[in-house]
């Protein structure tokens, strides 16, 4: 609350679900009631549909926030029903929150969304957050029952990630996916490695033996690392994971081995590289030394997918055991010295710098070295808590990336490197 700038506070105040501290500010600062319903979130959200607590959305309603506001994100906003734990939900219906047909199917309201479709059917088709269907959001498999009964679209595409109902269930909502899987809906390798079911990944490998390689990335997914949401699956399996992989994280044995004996030689060997065997790595490269040599492009790649992840044993072995390149890219054309740089990862840095990657090289989306991805990242990255970024800094200093002429961002530590290093460089000069 001493913060020079009240907004500032208050949303930090929100995000620590502080409702007391943002009570305080709301009646020391009255002009900020005026800014309520701004949007404060990700994707354009108003504070209240991303309220996570009573407490809290007693403040903002007491404080003139609208139960029924949504995000303004262009696909389709979310309001509070489409997010909210339960329990919430049920509170905010009783403060005044309208069930739409999205949210009733969400929270299994099963009276409610019969009572809202028999007085208007085109409901069954209506687009909500993401531009999802009500059946994307079917919580049970009898509303994915009476949804399907009254004409739902049972493989209808969202507009944010142009993925089907299924492929929003396939990671919590297992049975409702499976009920649409026997209901007949569009499948793939991915699908039946999540929910174990050999027979499917049999029918999909004896239609198409090529799918064996199929990954969660662009080369199958267009829109993975794109400029819009992606592929649900980047959010539900994972990204650029393979269906031996989606296998193993869901614990289906059977399935994973079934489809590990299915692999010719090079993918094994890949999937070997990409969870960090190195000893089936040497053996496999032992006996066959050109694998290397033979990757697909596709596969070149995924040393800078592993960075991407924080994958940090992937790119050891990648580099140690099987002499992966490393000017491969990946999201936003990144190479792994960029994702390495970006989430303050001191010794994937190290294990890369010993193999001479490129120091200068500015991706094609933000035009910025490593340097500045590490810079970038101690204030804005996926793990700055966990990220050593002033190390990271450090390393790549010293392997001669060149300091920004002006040092404007980064956390202190970080700025101090960068000062350190000016300093050192115009002492030498003179």
């Amino acid at each position: 609350m001493e913060s020079a700038d009240p907004f500032k506070s208050i949303k930090s105040a929100f995000r620590a679900d502080d409702a007391a501290t943002v009570r305080k500010i709301l009646e020391s600062y009255p002009a900020l009631k005026q800014r309520i319903n701004e949007p404060i979130g990700d994707f354009g959200g108003p504070a209240i549909t991303h309220a996570r607590s009573r407490e809290m959305l007693d403040v903002l309603l007491d404080n003139g926030a609208d139960i029924n506001a949504k995000s303004d994100w262009k696909p389709g906003g979310f309001g509070l029903l489409h997010s909210a734990k339960p329990d919430l939900a049920e509170y905010a219906i009783q403060r005044g929150a309208i069930i739409d047909a999205h949210a009733a199917a969400r929270l299994g309201l099963d009276k409610k969304l019969r009572e809202l479709i028999e007085t208007d059917s085109t409901l069954v088709h209506a687009r909500g957050g993401d531009g999802q269907t009500p059946l994307h959001f079917a919580s049970t498999v009898p509303i994915a029952e009476f949804l399907l009964a009254q004409g739902a679209d049972i493989d209808a595409r969202d507009l944010d990630h142009n993925s089907t109902p299924a492929q929003w269930m396939i990671g919590e909502r297992q049975a409702v996916a499976r009920y649409l899987v026997e209901r007949g809906c569009r499948t793939d390798l991915l699908m039946a490695a999540a929910q174990g079911d050999a027979e499917l990944a049999h029918r999909h490998l004896e239609d198409d033996p090529a799918c064996i390689r199929m990954r969660i990335s662009d080369e199958y997914f267009p829109m993975v690392g794109g400029g819009t949401g992606g592929t649900i699956y980047q959010w539900t399996l994972g990204w650029h994971v393979s269906a031996h992989d989606v296998a193993k994280k869901f614990g289906h044995d059977a399935v994973y081995r079934f489809l590990l004996e299915r692999s010719p030689a090079d993918v094994r060997f890949v999937h070997a590289a990409w969870t960090a065997d190195g000893s089936t790595v040497k053996q496999m490269l032992k006996q066959n030394p050109r694998l290397v040599s033979e990757l697909t492009p596709a596969d070149r790649r995924l040393l800078a997918h592993a960075a991407r992840n924080n994958q940090t044993e992937t790119v050891r072995v990648m580099l140690e055991a099987a002499g992966w390149p490393v000017d491969s890219t990946s999201q936003h054309g990144a190479t792994p010295l960029h994702w390495a740089a970006f989430h303050g990862n001191a010794e994937m840095t190290r294990q890369l710098l010993q193999h001479n990657p490129p120091l200068s090289t500015k991706d094609p989306s933000y035009q910025s070295t490593p340097l500045g991805w590490a810079i970038h990242g101690s204030e804005n990255g996926w793990n700055c808590a966990q990220g050593d970024y002033a190390g990271t800094v450090k390393l790549l200093l010293e392997a001669g990336a060149v300091p920004p002429a002006e040092i404007t961002s980064g956390t202190t530590a970080v700025r101090q490197m960068l000062q350190a290093k000016r300093e050192g460089n115009s002492k030498a000069k003179d």
